[in-house]
């Protein structure tokens, strides 16, 4: 697999845990089996990207010193994101399915919500999250 085609399936895998986080709770089936699927993608594209970090922008994604090419997947996760006021994810080496159900479950939180607690970063506390930034 190349860094192209990791980086690929991990923001496939990112789009469907965002909306099964959306529409599922953390208890759920579907939530969780994304969840597990998203972190093998998660840890397929840290052997090229560690800390794995991707920025978002209105309309565009930047990862690893370049702007992604647009694509639909690419603008909606933009849109998503940075609706939220979230600028970036990093992602680092051990990161668990805790981890990722944690944050998933408050980046799916609308704006005002993750505004009002001070931004993404509160919410992720260090302890539930290490590995997240």
């Amino acid at each position: 697999m190349t860094k192209e085609e990791a980086l690929e399936e991990f923001l496939k895998g990112l789009k469907v845990a965002y909306s099964n986080a959306s529409a599922y709770n953390q208890g759920h089936p579907y939530f969780i089996k994304s969840i597990e699927t998203f972190k093998f993608k998660v840890e397929d594209l840290e052997k090229f990207a560690n800390p794995l970090r991707i920025n978002f922008a209105p309309e565009s994604l930047f990862f690893d010193g370049a702007y992604l090419k647009k694509t639909p997947l690419h603008d909606e996760l933009a849109a998503v994101f940075h609706a939220r006021k979230i600028k970036s994810l990093e992602f680092r080496e051990g990161i668990t399915v805790e981890e990722l159900s944690y944050f998933l479950s408050k980046a799916c939180l609308n704006a005002r919500e993750i505004i009002r607690a001070g931004g993404l970063q509160m919410l992720l506390d260090t302890e539930k999250a290490p590995h997240i930034r």
